[in-house]
């Protein structure tokens, strides 16, 4: 098999699932990308796939976009676009953390897609149906603020999408929250370029009321 072929193939093993479950696809040159809109979120799964020698690898991807969350940051920051709010994926549900599997014929592609369907099955439908509200995301990114998050574990988007998550929330220890993440932009991200997003964004949210933001969020 060649690349477009195994392309051509895992596109095809998707689809027969996904589609019907009105995810709409989107290719780009190394996969694939399926999305679907439910409520304030859109939720995605997709996949690349790399060429090494005599075999193909691939692994597959689950990305929440909370709109609301999302639209806010998109004002913030003056882009347009759909951007992660949490990811994850196989590697997780493996537990593997360069997680790969490995395709030399048509066989192992079928193989793969029974695979995939037990992931969605098992992990991606409770991961996307546990984080569909603010509320949720406010909790995993802030009940624990010194901990690290695995579904959003570059700490500067998590500092950004946890403050946003808390204010559009109401959460009582918003001004606590905030001063602790400041405390870790200052001493982490000196020099840096997102100390500058990180500070832009508190700037933002303290320039801004509650009800302010949910009009943005809606927008």
């Amino acid at each position: 098999m060649n690349y477009s072929e195994v392309k051509k193939e895992l596109k095809k093993e998707f689809e027969v699932f996904l589609k019907p479950l009105g995810y709409k696809s989107k290719s780009d040159p190394q996969g694939c990308d399926f999305l679907t809109e439910k409520l304030n979120c859109i939720n995605r799964i997709g996949y690349g796939v790399a060429n090494y020698i005599d075999e193909f690898n691939t692994s597959c991807y689950l990305k929440i976009s909370l709109i609301p969350i999302q639209n806010i940051e998109g004002v913030v920051f003056d882009e347009k676009g759909i951007y992660d709010t949490l990811g994850t994926g196989t590697a997780s549900y493996f537990n593997e953390l360069n997680y790969r599997y490995k395709i030399k014929t048509l066989e192992d592609i079928k193989l793969w897609g029974v695979i995939v369907r037990k992931f969605y099955h098992e992990f991606a439908i409770p991961f996307f149906e546990k984080y569909n509200s603010v509320d949720a995301i406010d909790k995993l990114l802030n009940e624990k603020p010194s901990e690290k998050v695995i579904y959003c574990d570059d700490l500067g988007w998590r500092i950004i999408k946890g403050l946003i998550s808390a204010k559009l929330n109401n959460n009582p220890k918003y001004n606590e929250l905030r001063d602790y993440y400041r405390s870790e932009v200052e001493s982490k991200f000196q020099g840096y370029f997102m100390y500058e997003k990180c500070m832009k964004a508190i700037d933002f949210l303290d320039k801004h009321t509650r009800e302010e933001l949910l009009k943005i969020a809606e927008s």
